[in-house]
């Protein structure tokens, strides 16, 4: 293609305006990026087969900054306009399905509506055939893009670290662009294999996981990471293929057999929110194993702050205005009590925009304290008595961090399996009364044991203990569970006529 001389002025104004962009956002200053890309989108300096970056920059930007309901249309346009190429766009299908979840502003049937957009993206991609196969073991295959310490990793490491040598073979396939560490090294040594496909295209890390001859492949990110994942999963390197632990909904993508559930967060007839099969664990489908890092704080001994202080340690993009109010209502309720938010990043303008947002919501300024991320942050929960979860999208780490730091969680349960795995924590944990199912009940519970001094020292002295001796910890019960369900969906596989 040939540009004329007033071609090639517009694109070079592009160009340059555009790397002012990527250097404020490199420099994490989100505030400036934002404005100078408004500024090119006012200008008209996005030619049109460049406008779904404009929207997928603006997109990414407000989701940054914790403007939510801002970024979601943005992130819509980005995947739905012309120009981008395949693997660029299924990557914004998935920024755009993951960010979905944070808002209370979508049905359950409009979040299965809009995963089904995975099979006009992967429609036409090609995919390995497979034949019958029984042998002494059965090849599982892991694939994620955050084979070292990530909140995920605390959730699979006794996949890795507890299966059965005689029975199973187990893989490991990293996806992650970046280079491995210590804790990468340490997992590629508990399993049968290990292979770094970082940076391949997905057809190629594919053909790899194929040439391996796995069985069961087990994706561990879902629409995470840019669907990185699934793009691989996408071309059918194993004749079976699950999808869990790292993704919270159906995936959409019609190359996915199973994802993997339990009976409180998938109870009878969450089937019809899924295009995949449920694959329902006997307890629960999420089994947690704390790092290094807590050791600090095992047989921690608490005792409540007066005034009580609630807290949240969720990603401040997870905090709806609806939540805000509540918990101002919270507030409200129990005179003198404070809340403080921490939020995952470290940038302090969402801080900033939090603090704005809390504002409008009611909650005063000298009852809130607002944190920005840091890497040693278990000791901020040191400066809480009670936290309070995020919905519809809740915390799963969180929550299991927080129990197993002595802390009771309150948390609203919904309608579909990413809105109520907060309460099949509680429920393992022995803990199902602090789950509500509704607002009034969400606000009731938390005020009630705000109040409730005797009870809240109950339960900071025994939740850490109640989290140990729960289904949730019990990992080689887990495996066992897991390992039931593999051979249950391999011979289901064996025995389907073709």
């Amino acid at each position: 293609m040939t540009f004329g001389r007033a071609g090639k002025r517009n694109r070079d104004s592009f160009d340059t305006a555009f790397a002012g962009v990527q250097k404020a956002i490199a420099a994490h200053r989100f505030e400036e990026a934002l404005a100078r890309l408004m500024r090119m989108g006012e200008d008209n300096l996005f030619p049109a087969a460049y406008r779904w970056k404009y929207h997928a920059t603006a997109g990414q930007l407000l989701y940054m900054l914790g403007e939510l309901e801002a970024a979601l249309p943005h992130l819509r346009s980005s995947w739905n306009l012309e120009g981008a190429p395949q693997d660029e766009r299924a990557e914004l299908l998935s920024n755009y399905l993951m960010t979905l979840h944070y808002t209370a502003d979508i049905s359950d049937a409009e979040m299965r509506e809009e995963h089904g957009a995975c099979a006009r993206i992967f429609g036409g991609v090609p995919q390995f055939s497979h034949g019958k196969r029984r042998r002494e073991k059965i090849r599982i295959g892991y694939v994620s893009p955050s084979l070292s310490e990530h909140v995920v990793l605390n959730f699979a490491v006794q996949l890795f670290s507890g299966y059965d040598h005689a029975r199973f073979a187990v893989y490991l396939y990293d996806v992650g662009r970046g280079r491995g560490d210590e804790v990468t090294d340490w997992l590629a040594g508990m399993v049968d294999g290990y292979r770094s496909l970082g940076g391949k295209p997905p057809a190629e890390a594919a053909a790899a996981i194929y040439a391996d001859e796995i069985d069961i492949l087990f994706d561990l990110a879902g629409h995470t990471a840019g669907g990185r994942t699934l793009r691989i999963a996408a071309c059918r390197p194993a004749p079976v293929q699950v999808s869990g632990i790292g993704y919270f909904d159906t995936t959409g993508l019609p190359a996915m057999d199973y994802v993997l559930g339990d009976p409180v967060c998938d109870p009878p007839g969450m089937e019809a929110l899924f295009f995949e099969k449920i694959l329902r664990l006997p307890r629960t489908h999420l089994c947690f194993t704390p790092p290094e890092r807590f050791a600090p704080y095992e047989n921690i001994v608490r005792r409540a702050h007066a005034p009580v202080v609630f807290g949240s340690f969720n990603n401040f993009s997870k905090i709806t205005d609806e939540t805000l109010r509540l918990w101002a209502e919270i507030l409200r309720r129990v005179p003198d009590a404070r809340l403080l938010l921490k939020n995952v990043n470290s940038n302090m303008e969402p801080v900033e925009r939090m603090r704005r947002r809390a504002a409008r919501a009611g909650l005063s300024s000298e009852r809130i304290e607002l944190r920005p991320g840091t890497r040693d942050y278990l000791r901020d929960y040191l400066d809480a008595d009670i936290i309070l979860d995020t919905y519809p999208y809740q915390g799963g780490g969180t929550t299991c961090e927080a129990l197993f730091m002595g802390l009771p969680v309150v948390t609203r349960a919904g309608t579909r399996h990413g809105a109520r795995f907060g309460m099949g924590i509680l429920q393992n944990a022995g803990l199902g009364e602090l789950a509500a199912d509704t607002p009034a009940s969400y606000v009731e519970r938390a005020v009630l044991l705000a109040r409730d001094g005797e009870l809240l020292a109950a339960l900071h002295g025994a939740a850490q203990r109640m989290m140990r001796a729960s289904p949730m910890m019990d990992g080689a019960r887990y495996v066992r569970d897991m390992e039931e369900a593999y051979e249950t969906i391999w011979e289901r596989y064996l025995n389907e006529e073709t």
